[in-house]
């Protein structure tokens, strides 16, 4: 018996606020085949005091919601920068079930650890009471609060199974594109209808994150430079047997767009060592890995010339010069084949011409399925 991720997100850096009466349900489909459950907890550092989860709730398939405690009691409390287990469950599930977690916290009170959740997207979100943003993040939150479709998720950052049988742990590493959850939650349909119960996928996008460069200081949810995060999220504790790397479209986009950026613009050279050694570290660790090309931006109000040209080397040398076991080209995946260059459909982007739609991640999903089947054949 091994514990893999049913479901995760990665917890916004420097976002801390102050929530009253809240309470939320968050809805999963699972992906694997289990016989007990547990949720993994965090508070953010710099948190003012500690946070109270004062019910925290499970229940599959709507049956019966079964009380989370924390070693035997059902109020869970969470220091400065700390991070908590609930004690497992005995619940049984099952591909396509529903995992439904229940969390309240009364009174007015720190909030725990805030993780973005776009409905549409791995999961689906409901919250009632307040959430009043504090802090450096303060006004980057605020704004996320009036986004359509977006919520705040309180205290909770993954769902974890006791597994039956053998399971591929599938660690999804990027940014923006993978956080919002479109093309990873098209690819556990592919794999949930292909291969169900045989892999645990972790999706561990940051929203804004950059390949060679940390968060800049106006922007600190955009977290450390995915180049000193890879090794310790990828390969924690849980198993991992593959990881996909689709990231670098900040490190062009950032120093076109941010003054804070602008002198960190980065070249194909640079760019290129920084993406190739996410394999070298996969093998290291006994991992397979696949990576992606930097999606097309044209149109987007961040793109020029330059980037373009470092975009189109970086993704053209990816495939010979780099050790990954598979790749993926995005610009097939995504692009007009008529366009003279390349950008993506307008049917596949939100409307900025960089973030793809759901419909774009069902493109991204299957290119990215038709390189994981022979992987996943090698695996358990």
């Amino acid at each position: 018996m091994v514990w893999h991720t049913v479901w995760n997100c990665t917890p916004l850096e420097g976002a801390t606020a102050w929530t009253a009466g809240f309470q939320q349900r968050l809805s999963v489909t699972s992906n694997l085949r289990g016989g007990r459950l547990r949720v993994r907890l965090r508070a953010a550092d710099g948190a003012e005091g500690s946070s109270v989860i004062d019910s925290l709730n499970v229940a599959v398939d709507a049956r019966e919601p079964t009380p989370l405690l924390q070693d035997g009691s059902p109020r869970i409390v969470l220091g400065n920068g700390q991070e908590v287990l609930s004690d497992p469950v005995p619940l049984s599930v099952t591909p396509g079930a529903t995992i439904e977690i229940s969390c309240r916290a009364d009174g007015r009170q720190s909030a725990a650890a805030l993780s973005p959740v776009l409905a549409h997207g791995q999961a689906q979100l409901e919250t009632q009471g307040d959430v009043a943003p504090t802090g450096p993040a303060a006004e980057a939150l605020g704004a996320m609060l009036a986004l359509p479709d977006l919520g705040l998720l309180n205290a909770v950052t993954a769902i974890e199974a006791e597994t039956h049988g053998p399971v591929t742990g599938l660690a999804l590493f990027g940014d923006s594109i993978t956080q919002m959850g479109f093309w990873p939650a098209a690819l556990e349909r592919h794999l949930r209808s292909e291969s169900p119960g045989r892999t645990a996928v972790r999706n561990l996008g940051i929203a804004g994150n950059r390949v060679l460069h940390d968060a800049p200081g106006s922007q600190p949810a955009f977290g450390p430079a995915a180049a000193r995060r890879f090794t310790p999220q990828v390969f924690g504790d849980e198993p991992v047997g593959l990881v996909v790397v689709l990231i670098g479209v900040n490190d062009l986009v950032h120093p076109a767009s941010l003054p804070e950026a602008a002198d960190e613009a980065v070249t194909a050279d640079e760019l290129l060592a920084g993406i190739g050694a996410f394999a070298e570290v996969s093998h290291r660790h006994g991992a397979q890995a696949v990576v992606c090309t930097i999606p097309p931006f044209f149109g987007n109000e961040a793109w020029t010339p330059q980037t373009e040209a470092v975009r189109q080397e970086v993704n053209v040398r990816l495939a010979a010069e780099t050790s990954f076991d598979a790749f993926v080209d995005l610009d097939q995946a995504l692009a007009d084949d008529e366009a003279a260059t390349p950008a993506q459909r307008d049917a596949f982007h939100i409307g900025d011409r960089l973030h793809p739609s759901p419909q774009g991640g069902e493109a991204i999903a299957a290119a990215i399925m038709s390189a994981l089947r022979p992987l996943l054949a090698d695996g358990p």
